[in-house]
Parts: structure tokens; C-alpha cells; sequence
């Protein structure tokens, strides 16, 4: 990274950002207060610091290392990188951040007692000065998206690297940040590097940065985080709901509205072609505050809920089970036949399509797989992926799948070496995280460098670099 202005000075551009920043939060501010979501650790996010926090952070006998991940999927992919670091470097102080609620709450169960875990605040001045002051952090780790000019403006002042890692662009995004790239460019600038999902990321990035930042193809975090849980694990849990030995399973994970619907349309219509079989149906919500409307769209259908929560099991040939807690999902696809892949029917871009895969499970989608495109085409290229438009042909699609052990194998055993084949990126993002501190030369420490640490040689300019596999 370039030498930077000195600490304290703000570009007029950036101050002009903070205010209009302000402004909207101001604007913004009954939705905050009244809205249940929005409120989640709003003092966190508007710069106040609880006082066990501030004094855990000043006990540091380090400079942390700041990963943010904005919620559950982000998270879940920043884990086993989160993890991979701390078994390295165990006395190197971690922060992570998130912005959701449950975000949050996974944050705090899977890394609590190994990093500190905050709200991130807003893209305020103060608010961002006050966490950066606290946590005085050696480098700033982005997971997969939000590239927030404030923050990356302290840090570039502050002499903070920022990095981005599992970083992802949907042909959408990148549309949104070409239309304010004569404002945003100079921030994307000031990032130190980026480690892409993949190539046409890469090319993302390289054009939005106009090729002033070092961009590597890294791959995805999640799919080093997707492991399959051991076979008595598994056989616990088909024990746990009371799974017969012959019982299929169809399980939509990470649904949104309108999709819940055309899932049990497709499972109703199974149900009545295939009567010899014991078909079970397992519905995962993407959002805890969408359980108690998914629960009602069941019982609409004429069937009766089972709840996680509650800890039911399968009794009737009527009931369909409700995954309405957070973080269980991975697991449940161990006991899958089939699976449908949410937000692809619904407008959001889908989620990941390859975590059935982990156990050998066909997925069924939809066809709004924007967010998710590349490994979407390398599953269709395989024959692994199944996409529907609607109800009737999810129906066509699960009852074929349903009807023929040999085809769920084959397709499950192909999607399974893409996903096995896309593994590695925990150990190209430590590297990244690595090279961009300085590493010390026995590799048991990592040493102080400022942001104008770069890459290990490679012979050519950080303008030449470019996009590297």
C-alpha cells in the first residue's frame, strides 16, 4: 500500500461520507430503535464499548488480527480460516465482528472463547474511531463482501492493512460499485489484498481496483469449512427425529418466502406418486425471524410441525420437521436423499449449493443462483445440479431422484469431488494473512509490518501483478 496521509488527516471526500453517513442514520434512527433486527447491539455499532470488552481488549499481550464476517454464511466460511489461525498463532489476539444478530450469536458459540466478538460498528467516524483505538488492531481481515469506505480510510491512516479474503462479486454488485466507482476507487485502492472465490471475481476486482491491488484466486473458505460429521454422529441424529432405516429424507435448507410453498407442493405430489416409500421433509428458514411464518405455511398444507427446539421426533406419515435454530442445518444434510438449496426460487441469488454435497447429497435449486454462479455452472457442467422453476418441476425432478439409489449415488459421488476438489483455500488465506504481517523466518511468530508490507517476491510490480491463480 502506498505511504499514507498522516494519522488523523481525513479527505475532504471522506468527510463529505461521514456526514452523509450521519445523515442517514439520523433518518434511519425510529427503524433502529423499534425494529427488533435492527437493534441488535446498536450501542456496539454506534461506538460504545462495554467495559469487560474494553478491558479484555487492553489485556492483549498483542496486536489483534480483525476479522469481519457480516452474518451467519460469512461467518461460517471465515471459521475454519478463524480456527486455522488461532491453532498456529495461539498468542495472537483475535477480534471478529459481525453485523447480524445471529451472526453474532454463532460467532459467540463457535469462537467465543478464542476471540473477542463484537458488533461492527457503523461507517461512522467516532464510531469507528472508537473501536479502532480499542482494539489497535495489527490488520484488518474482510470476509467475502462490504468494503466500507470509512473503515478502510482509518485504517489506511492508522497504517492498518486491510485484506479481503473469500472475496466475492455477484455480476449485480459489480454493477452497483461501477455506477459510484469515480467516488469509491480510491478506497478499493487502499486495500492491501484480495483473495478471490474465483476467476471472474478475480476480473472483478482487478477492473474495480483498475489493477492497483495484488488479487489472488484463493477459492472458498466454505468449502474447506464443509466437513462430513462421523458415521455414529450421523446415526445419532437419525436416531434424535426417529428416522426408520428405509426413511427417505428431502430437506430445504436456507428457504425464504415463496419458497416453503413450492416445497411442500412438490413434497404433496410425492407423497401421492411414490405411496410405497416413506418420504420425510425437513424445512430449514435462512432467517430465525421467518420459523414461526414457515411453521404456519406448514401446518396450512394440512401438515403437522415438528420442531427442533423442542427436540420432536417423526411419529405420523403427516409430519414435517422445522429446523428453527441456528447453526444445525450442515448437519442435517448427513441424513438427506435429496435436497433443495434456498434463495433460488426466491429473488436473493442462492446460498451453497455444494454444502449437500459434503455427504454425497443430490441438490435441487433454482434458477436465481447469481451469488453463487460459478460453482452452480461447474455442478450443471457435471450433471450434479438439478434446476426447477417452480413446484412442478421440483416434483418431477424429486421424484426421479427419490425413485433411483443408483442415480442418487452417482450424482451425490460427483458433486462430491467438485466439492473435494475445491478445498484448500484455508491454507492460500493464512498465507495471505501471513505475507501481508511478515512472517518471521522459524514461522512461530508473526512479526510487526506496516501496510506497505508486500506479497513474497515474485519479480514483478503490485500494478503488474494483477490477477494471479
Amino acid at each position: 500500500m502506498a505511504a499514507g496521509q498522516a494519522r488523523g488527516y481525513t479527505e475532504p471526500v471522506t468527510v463529505i461520507y461521514y456526514i452523509g453517513i450521519t445523515l442517514l442514520l439520523l433518518l434511519a434512527w425510529p427503524v433502529l430503535i423499534f425494529s427488533s433486527k435492527a437493534r441488535f447491539g446498536v450501542s456496539q455499532k454506534l461506538g460504545f464499548i462495554p467495559t469487560a470488552v474494553r478491558e479484555h481488549l487492553k489485556a492483549a499481550s498483542d496486536k489483534p488480527i480483525w476479522f469481519h464476517s457480516v452474518s451467519v454464511g460469512e461467518f461460517n466460511a471465515a471459521y475454519p480460516l478463524i480456527k486455522a489461525v488461532h491453532e498456529k498463532y495461539p498468542s495472537r489476539p483475535l477480534v471478529v465482528s459481525t453485523t447480524t444478530g445471529t451472526g453474532q450469536k454463532l460467532a459467540q458459540e463457535r469462537v467465543g472463547d478464542i476471540a473477542q466478538v463484537i458488533y461492527f460498528p457503523y461507517d461512522t467516524y467516532f464510531a469507528l474511531k472508537s473501536w479502532l483505538d480499542a482494539i489497535n488492531p495489527a490488520l484488518f481481515v474482510i470476509v467475502e463482501t462490504e468494503m466500507w469506505p470509512g473503515l478502510i480510510s482509518q485504517c489506511k491512516s492508522r497504517r492498518v492493512p486491510v485484506v479481503i479474503v473469500n472475496g466475492r462479486i455477484s455480476p449485480r454488485s459489480f454493477k452497483s460499485y461501477c455506477r459510484i466507482k469515480p467516488f469509491f476507487h480510491r478506497y478499493v485502492k487502499m486495500i492491501e489484498r484480495i483473495g478471490a472465490q474465483t476467476a471472474n471475481e478475480g476480473e472483478r476486482y482487478k477492473e474495480l481496483t483498475d489493477g492497483a491491488v495484488p488479487i489472488e484466486i484463493m477459492g472458498n473458505l466454505k468449502c474447506d469449512g464443509l466437513k462430513p460429521k462421523s458415521k455414529e454422529e450421523i446415526e445419532k441424529l437419525r436416531d434424535d427425529v426417529a428416522l426408520g432405516p428405509d426413511d427417505l429424507v428431502f430437506i430445504a435448507g436456507s428457504t425464504h418466502e415463496g419458497e416453503e410453498t413450492a416445497v411442500l407442493d412438490a413434497y404433496t405430489r410425492v407423497l401421492k406418486q411414490l405411496p410405497e416409500k416413506t418420504i420425510r421433509l425437513i424445512i430449514a428458514p435462512r432467517h430465525p425471524q421467518r420459523f414461526d411464518r414457515a411453521a404456519e405455511l406448514i401446518k396450512a398444507a394440512g401438515f403437522t410441525v415438528l420442531r427442533h427446539s423442542k427436540s420432536e421426533r417423526f411419529k405420523n406419515d403427516f409430519d414435517v420437521y422445522l429446523i428453527d435454530s441456528i447453526g444445525h442445518l450442515a448437519s442435517f444434510y448427513g441424513i438427506a436423499s435429496v435436497a433443495f438449496v434456498g434463495g433460488t426460487i426466491a429473488p436473493i441469488g442462492g446460498h451453497n449449493v455444494l454444502e449437500p454435497y459434503t455427504y454425497n447429497v443430490p441438490v435441487i435449486a433454482g434458477p436465481r443462483l447469481e451469488k453463487t454462479r460459478d460453482f452452480a455452472r461447474l455442478l450443471q457442467d457435471r450433471d450434479a445440479l438439478f434446476v426447477v422453476k417452480n413446484a412442478n418441476e421440483m416434483a418431477l425432478e424429486l421424484q426421479k431422484l427419490l425413485s433411483d439409489s443408483a442415480l442418487r449415488q452417482e450424482v451425490g459421488e460427483r458433486g462430491n469431488k467438485l466439492l473435494l476438489d475445491s478445498q484448500g483455500a484455508v491454507k492460500k488465506g493464512l498465507a495471505i494473512l501471513e505475507e501481508t504481517l511478515g512472517l518471521s523466518a522459524d514461522g512461530n511468530q508473526l512479526e510487526e509490518a506496516g501496510p506497505a508490507a508486500e506479497p513474497k517476491p515474485s519479480g514483478e510490480s503490485k500494478q503488474e501483478r494483477g490477477v494471479t491463480a
